[in-house]
């Protein structure tokens, strides 16, 4: 009878204690959507909506920019996001690698005690005699002693290299740890909620420990001209948590605040006098106008071709994130490019001529970002690429050409870069194209002669031969030279600067 009694009573208490706690939504959150930055990322949260929910997010969230977003079937009634500390926390994906550490520290520990042990015992080792040896019991006991100490000392030896060893290999994964762990571990960002509605409940944070760059893999064939291009997204984070799925990427930070461009009146008055005073100019009225920021990009980029969506200056692709900083690329599209190939020689900057390629009227815009080249299916060198909006076009060097070489050598020599005389000096160079290829090739040289920058310095055009097929304003000569295997060029040009002959010319 007791002890039916004791049975009630305990399952009332308990009913008790289930009716006290809080209904709360369970702690485990889904990551729903994922936006790339520059340097950041954007995630939304979802977990089930409940009367009170309350769930953590990692410390590598700014607690700032934790917000509830919109959802169908949920109301808010209230939020709050805080930073609160917390035990180190080991993201799931460093698991292994935390385990691995503590066990190399738990064999490095036996091993320092084994060793003290061992040295305690030489200690004892190396005491006096006991007295109650006698005769030829003592040359018995001092060689079982000595095997003793050989075997103990060759065990410490051993020991000693293997704790070396756990030493090493313990830092390594240490350091290790140490970059892929992320920060403030042993911070949280807890998030409460007091909710009304059923469905999915949705939160937004930022993280600044992310990050992501686009690159470029192309290839050109040299005989068509044709450029096969791959767009790839190199992006890590180091949140811990594990981002797999659908990643969107944008190449502009979303503004922290937004305002219109606001142009003051440009206002004339005269300077206090001083001694430093000087002329007012247009450029002193720059920092009057308000900076244009930009705004952000939308929210949800509509669902379009790869090559198209990057008119927006943001894609997506599939792929996954570890937390660790462990880079991965996305592929977010190939295409071909349509281009003319030449060999441009610029002896003033190298001997070599470099491989060109020119597209032109670009169908889709190209991002800023670094490309790695090959010239035929062989790798041929790495290049930054700017940023080409639609229609333009775009000049890509794929290499250098060490068969094609241009030298130059001065006509009038004369020694450093300052000229001085009575007022008039002739000067001039001379190139010589080789061709050194096993087929023709067409070889656009490029050089230059001086351009005056003073009305009392003047430059008179003596020689060039032969005629260039370009020659611009700015005195740049541009020459068309078909080269048969073997074949030599050579160009001249002579010109006369005319100065004041109390001044030093220079050429910068």
């Amino acid at each position: 009878m007791k002890t039916g009694v004791f049975n009630v009573s305990l399952l009332l208490f308990l009913l008790v204690c289930l009716l006290s706690v809080p209904s709360e939504a369970a702690s485990m959150y889904s990551i729903l959507r994922t936006e790339m930055y520059p340097a950041g990322a954007r995630c939304i949260f979802s977990i089930p909506a409940s009367e009170k929910v309350h769930f953590q997010l990692p410390g590598a969230f700014d607690s700032a920019t934790v917000r509830p977003i919109p959802s169908e079937g949920v109301d808010v009634l209230s939020f709050e996001a805080v930073d609160v500390s917390r035990s180190e926390w080991i993201p799931p994906v460093l698991e292994k690698l935390f385990a691995a550490m503590r066990e190399k520290e738990r064999l490095q520990s036996v091993h320092q005690a084994k060793i003290s042990a061992i040295e305690n015992s030489l200690a004892l080792l190396s005491g006096p005699l006991p007295k109650e040896l006698k005769g030829a019991d003592v040359a018995e006991y001092i060689e079982s002693v000595r095997a003793v100490r050989e075997k103990m000392e060759m065990e410490r030896a051993s020991l000693s290299d293997s704790l070396d060893e756990l030493q090493k290999e313990l830092a390594v994964l240490q350091a290790e740890f140490k970059v892929k762990m992320p920060p403030d571990s042993q911070k949280a960002v807890e998030i409460s909620a007091v909710l009304s509605g059923s469905g999915d409940f949705l939160v937004e944070a930022f993280t600044r420990y992310a990050e992501w760059a686009p690159f470029y893999r192309m290839n050109l064939s040299a005989s068509s001209g044709d450029i096969a291009a791959a767009l790839f997204a190199r992006a890590r984070q180091r949140t811990g948590l594990l981002i797999e799925g659908t990643v969107h990427f944008h190449t502009s930070m979303p503004s922290v605040s937004v305002s219109p461009p606001e142009l003051r009146p440009l206002v004339a008055d005269l300077a206090p006098k001083q001694k430093d005073a000087r002329r007012f100019t247009m450029d002193d009225a720059l920092p009057m106008m308000a900076p244009m920021v930009q705004s952000p990009l939308p929210a949800e980029p509509a669902p379009r071709p790869i090559i198209q969506t990057l008119t927006d200056l943001s894609t997506q692709a599939e792929g996954m994130l570890t937390g660790d900083y462990t880079p991965a690329d996305f592929n977010l599209g190939a295409f071909t490019l349509k281009s003319e190939t030449s060999i441009v020689s610029v002896p003033s900057l190298s001997e070599q001529a470099w491989l060109v390629a020119e597209s032109k009227a670009l169908p889709f815009p190209i991002l800023p970002g670094m490309a790695e080249l090959s010239v035929d299916g062989r790798s041929s060198g790495k290049t930054a690429l700017a940023e080409h909006g639609s229609g333009s076009d775009i000049l890509i060097a794929f290499g250098r050409t060490p068969r094609v070489k241009a030298s130059k050598e001065k006509l009038v020599s004369k020694e450093g870069s300052t000229w001085t005389g009575r007022g008039r000096i002739e000067d001039g160079y001379m190139i010589e194209v080789t061709n050194a290829m096993p087929h023709p090739v067409t070889v656009t040289l490029k050089d230059r002669i001086p351009i005056s920058s003073r009305e009392n310095i003047s430059v008179e055009i003596l020689r060039i031969e032969p005629r260039p097929d370009d020659h611009s304003e700015q005195n740049l000569l541009t020459w068309k030279l078909p080269l048969a295997p073997g074949e030599k060029r050579t160009i001249n040009a002579v010109f006369r600067l005319s100065y004041p002959s109390d001044e030093t010319v220079i050429l910068r």
